[in-house]
């Protein structure tokens, strides 16, 4: 029978079984001995397809997930690239027909399929097949199987952030604001996915704003801000800087603090050419650049 010799193997293994909060023989039951598991789990031991497929099926997750990974997530990568830059030029229906057929032909690949199924949500909503309320029912199903299927909690904070922002387009701001703080208490591990963590500040800041909260959303920016520091990310960090001088005028703050963040925000955008976003704070405060002399 054909074995698999790859050493990510093992240690893929290893995550998704204490994921599951499974020993090495309640995973080995029914399957193989609990010995076999733990020296695939060493790497000592190659498995073969029919037991790796087993082992798949128990922890509910594509045997391709434990097959070249770099190559895997690199084609995942790929793709959500191509799809966002789709998205962001508004080709919805463009798509909406690649989700669907993609959706048809992929048997056994569950992430890209829950890739898919992502897009294939929002474009509906966004072409008007489905109302906001269906859409987030879908989203929140696949979240639900993602967190079930999946150790990676990337495409969690995607889908989550989406019902999120549809919450927000319809002023639905307290089921908007329990969702991004549901996203806050995640354990953000990766370098990658807390700067992720600095967007869904910035947004929870805004809806707290929203619910004329400034004194709360102003816990969320400091924090947001922190990170871009910690980071180096300044991405979001004018838009914080700008969100902070308008939280700290609804409560009355001290004058100087505010002029030193909206002069903090106008420089940040003009270092990084965010023209729109200049021309926005000259338009709200006309003696901005008075400040600046």
């Amino acid at each position: 029978m054909d074995q698999f010799t790859t050493p990510q193997i093992g240690l893929a293994l290893r995550r998704l079984r204490k994921k599951h909060n499974l020993t090495q023989k309640d995973l080995a039951n029914g399957i193989c001995s609990q010995a076999e598991i733990s020296k695939i789990e060493s790497g000592t031991h190659s498995p073969t397809v029919d037991l790796l497929y087993a082992l798949s099926r128990k922890l509910q997750v594509p045997i391709t997930i434990f097959l070249n990974q770099n190559e895997h997530v690199d084609s995942i990568r790929l793709t959500d690239d191509r799809l966002l830059i789709l998205f962001q030029n508004q080709q919805y229906d463009l798509i909406y027909r690649e989700a669907k057929e993609k959706i048809k032909q992929l048997n056994f690949d569950q992430e890209l399929i829950s890739l898919y199924s992502y897009y294939l949500h929002i474009t509906a909503y966004r072409m008007n097949k489905i109302d906001y309320r269906t859409c987030i029912v879908e989203l929140q199903l696949l979240a639900d199987k993602y967190a079930t299927l999946y150790y990676s909690p990337k495409m969690l904070l995607r889908l989550k952030s989406a019902i999120a922002t549809l919450y927000y387009e319809k002023r639905h701001y307290v089921h908007g604001l329990r969702t991004y703080e549901e996203l806050i208490n995640l354990n953000f591990e990766s370098d990658d996915l807390l700067v992720e963590k600095i967007r869904i500040l910035y947004n929870a800041s805004k809806v707290l704003i929203e619910l004329n909260k400034p004194a709360e959303a102003l816990k969320y920016i400091n924090d947001g801000i922190q990170s871009c520091l910690q980071f180096k990310d300044m991405s979001l960090l004018g838009q914080l800087y700008y969100q902070k001088a308008y939280a700290l005028e609804l409560i009355n703050a001290d004058d100087s603090e505010i002029r030193d963040s909206y002069k903090k925000a106008y420089l940040l955008f003009d270092i990084l050419n965010m023209n729109e976003y200049k021309q926005i704070l000259l338009r709200k405060k006309t003696n901005l650049l008075d400040w600046l002399r």
